[in-house]
């Protein structure tokens, strides 16, 4: 154990303290289909669309993360979106998939939406979940729709971690 201990903080020094995140995508996100896609189900608020990529996607995630081995965390959405959009497009996506809502969204100033910002505004960005729950055991997959500068869900990891995740992965459905 002191082994794993030693690796684990070797590791986070090796990588500006951040464990890397090991991600999983279908679709890059440079692909115009997909770009369209999140305009009209994400930004237009059009949540019929979940259901184009619902089936593919849970099928992604439980081959790769299967259940019984796995417990699934989407990222959650802030009040305003919430209130705005009416849903969250993570959840929408994954559907009827058993999932766990340990994090949420900080009450921050909100300035910009995340899709608005640019890489180096992202990069700044401070901690925006809050942990919720119990004490974590187990293996834990953050799921959330596209993956830009991976700043979100090192953030999301990073709380797994600190309250008791023994592993945490990501899936994303575009990179």
């Amino acid at each position: 154990n002191k082994i794993l201990l030693l690796f684990f903080h070797l590791m986070q020094s090796l990588h500006n303290n951040k464990i890397l995140l090991n991600n999983k995508s279908i679709y890059t996100y440079d692909n115009l289909i997909i770009k369209k896609y999140f305009e009209r189900y994400k930004f237009m608020g059009d949540y019929y669309w979940r259901k184009i990529f619902n089936i593919e996607f849970k099928n992604f995630i439980t081959n790769n993360y299967p259940s019984k081995d796995w417990i699934y965390i989407p990222i959650p959405v802030d009040e305003y979106t919430m209130q705005h959009r009416g849903f969250n497009q993570v959840e929408g996506l994954i559907g009827d998939l058993p999932y766990s809502r340990v994090l949420k969204m900080k009450k921050l100033k909100r300035d910009k939406k995340q899709s608005e910002k640019s890489r180096s505004e992202r990069l700044k960005t401070q901690q925006p979940f809050e942990y919720i729950g119990d004490k974590l055991q187990g293996n834990y997959v953050i799921i959330d729709d596209v993956y830009t500068t991976g700043r979100t869900l090192y953030y999301a990891q990073e709380l797994l971690l600190k309250n008791g995740a023994s592993r945490v992965c990501s899936v994303t459905l575009a990179r």
